[in-house]
């Protein structure tokens, strides 16, 4: 640091280091404070004093119209981070820290969205319970991965059921039909098996249940959200995607860089969030590896 005794001003000599080149580097690969130091010719201290104070502000993009992706990650129990994406740019349109994901908080999210000036076409979202019915102003769809992930639950990998094997089938086979034969085909199926599904078993108690609840609760799944599960076919024109993929792909890369650097207390995980979603949608080079 130097003074000028005219002036009274102080300056400092060299370059200095650039947040946005420094966040970049911090974030792409384990980098150590002691390694950054070295790069670029600056003191730790210095280093850590870039990294965690906020972390650049860029320009926030808004494009004129969205397809947005939604879900949330968590770390740990305690708290996650709530994240909307646009499907057709992979750019990041907003995020929340939540301690719980709500519905309520996705409204807000999208509501944010809005006023920035974007027109939200459709959501897609992995079917959290009353988000579906909720959103009514635009086209919602149901990530198909999740619901087959809720079949699986239910029904395991391998049933043993011939009707539970027929079940997951036609549900591996969801992407090759659009709304209308899905659901001829699940009627099918119910009408094969109705029988068998009201079967019921007496306990020790001498109360009485059905005896394939599992069964019966995979079939009402995917009959309840028949009707989200197809938007991306009966609305082309939007190029809905018709999972969470992306968005997937994004948490998953986002959680690897964070696992690079152990350690870090709560605050300074959620600067880290902040400055990989600020890169991620000013560094279209970042995207683009997770997007393949």
């Amino acid at each position: 640091m130097y003074k000028c005794h005219a002036c009274g001003k102080q300056f400092q000599s060299g370059e200095r280091v650039s947040p946005l080149e420094l966040w970049n580097e911090y974030l792409d690969e384990k980098r150590t404070y002691k390694e950054l130091a070295k790069t670029h010719s600056t003191s730790v201290s210095t280093i850590r004093r870039v990294l965690y104070s906020e972390p650049p502000q860029f320009s926030p993009f808004l494009p004129h119209e969205a397809v947005v992706i939604i879900d949330t990650t968590y770390f740990g129990r305690k708290w996650g981070v709530m994240i909307f994406i646009d499907a057709r740019t992979n750019r990041v349109l907003n995020r929340k820290f939540v301690k719980n994901e709500t519905n309520a908080l996705y409204h807000e999210g999208l509501q944010e969205i809005k006023r920035q000036g974007t027109r939200i076409v459709a959501v897609v979202c992995d079917g959290h319970t009353g988000l579906l019915e909720s959103i009514i102003t635009c086209p919602v769809q149901m990530c198909q991965f999740h619901q087959l992930q809720i079949v699986r639950r239910l029904l395991t990998s391998s049933p043993h059921l011939l009707a539970a094997k027929e079940l997951r089938k036609i549900c591996l086979e969801m992407k090759s039909h659009d709304e209308e034969s899905f659901s001829q085909i699940l009627t099918q199926w119910h009408d094969k098996w109705k029988h068998f599904l009201k079967e019921r078993t007496t306990y020790k108690s001498g109360k009485s249940g059905y005896t394939h609840k599992r069964l019966r609760g995979a079939y009402g799944s995917l009959q309840h959200h028949l009707h989200w599960l197809f938007a991306y076919k009966n609305f082309p024109e939007l190029q809905i995607p018709n999972t969470t993929n992306l968005l997937e792909g994004l948490n998953s890369e986002m959680k690897r860089r964070l696992a690079s650097h152990n350690g870090l207390t709560k605050d300074r995980k959620q600067m880290f969030i902040k400055g990989f979603l600020k890169t991620w949608k000013s560094n279209p080079n970042i995207s683009k590896k997770v997007s393949r």
